[in-house]
């Protein structure tokens, strides 16, 4: 597990302020999400926490470690995008294998990892079927897995559930929450959806205008 620490956090786009001096802390092993309207700049947070926007202002930090300027060995963090983009070629043990590919893990240790990222996401009995085999549920969970397969300390949700149907969205919140409990890293998921918000997380920030304006439990 490990703290994210939002400090002051600012960004700006030319003229235009997105971030106001966004402060987080205690979320050590926490499921967090960021709940506001379209506009309100939640995704904004979750791009420069995952590293392909640059910071304006203020600070982020991983346990304790400063991630806005990573250095070597930095905290791991992955993205389990809305798309649950896969290669349509690419079997799920190989999907789950992407993630090991720059590890200097020993060959049987990455396969033991695999294994043990299967089963958390019952998906042992489909090693080698394809992401069109998959049903939309399944396919999040391989995305899941990919990420998972790593040494995490952050894991970041970018509104994976929004292309699942009613019933189905309701049955992975609850699979996320029951994985996330499983891994105890720290996960980030941001959304427009209050359901989502109120059943999935620990704490709870609530966007608007590019500021936090409040945080808390369900």
């Amino acid at each position: 597990m490990a703290n994210l620490s939002l400090k002051s956090l600012d960004k700006r786009y030319g003229n235009v302020e997105a971030l106001h001096g966004i402060d987080l802390d205690g979320t050590d092993g926490k499921f967090v999400v960021f709940v506001g309207p379209s506009g309100s700049d939640k995704s904004t947070i979750m791009w420069l926490i995952a590293g392909p926007e640059k910071i304006g202002g203020g600070g982020i930090e991983i346990g304790g470690r400063d991630v806005a300027h990573p250095e070597p060995n930095a905290p791991d963090i992955a993205t389990v995008f809305q798309n649950h983009a896969a290669y349509p070629q690419t079997t799920v043990r190989k999907t789950f294998a992407i993630g090991l590919r720059s590890s200097k893990m020993p060959r049987a240790d990455r396969e033991t990892r695999i294994a043990e990222v299967a089963q958390i996401h019952d998906m042992t009995a489909l090693p080698d079927c394809k992401p069109h085999q998959l049903s939309a549920g399944q396919r999040l969970r391989v995305a899941n897995g990919r990420a998972m397969v790593r040494d995490l300390a952050v894991l970041i949700f970018d509104e994976p559930l929004s292309n699942l149907d009613a019933q189905l969205r309701t049955q992975m919140r609850r699979e996320s929450r029951k994985l996330h409990r499983r891994a105890r890293y720290t996960s980030v998921l941001v959304t427009h959806d209050p359901v989502a918000a109120m059943t999935m997380a620990d704490r709870i920030g609530i966007m608007k205008d590019g500021r936090i304006q409040k945080v808390g439990t369900a």
